[in-house]
């Protein structure tokens, strides 16, 4: 399923939505307007992922850590062992969660994020698709 394919399915739910509830925001519309804010990569770690990443499946939560540690550059490739020490401080169930292998492997089929050297990733460009 393409992104264009899942832009034109929220937008059908939301006329939907508009027509059952009324003029009422849902949940969803209230949430995507805080996930609009922009990144803020100069706060702390705790906060950052307090703010941006706590809600988000594994996989957007492993792309967003990448991010915060590569301060939202592209071109800066962190290390998986930097990526689990952040995590390994963090993994309550309100915060990250438990680390699972499988989060690298999902975000480079969705293209979020690449791998150019063994045990490092990178950001793509299409990793801001996460925050949406």
């Amino acid at each position: 399923m393409s992104n264009q394919d899942i832009k034109q399915i929220i937008s059908r739910i939301e006329k939907l939505e508009k027509i059952v509830f009324g003029n009422k925001p849902t949940k969803n519309q209230v949430v995507n307007k805080e996930v609009k804010e922009e990144l803020n990569f100069n706060l702390n770690p705790r906060a950052f992922v307090t703010r941006f990443v706590a809600d988000k499946s594994g996989p957007k939560k492993f792309v967003l850590v990448i991010a915060y540690l590569a301060k939202g550059k592209q071109a800066n490739n962190i290390k998986v062992v930097q990526i689990k020490e952040m995590w390994e401080k963090m993994k309550a169930k309100t915060l990250l969660g438990k680390y699972n292998d499988f989060y690298p492997n999902s975000a480079l089929t969705r293209g979020w994020v690449n791998s150019i050297k063994y045990g490092s990733y990178c950001l793509t460009n299409e990793w801001k698709d996460v925050i949406k």
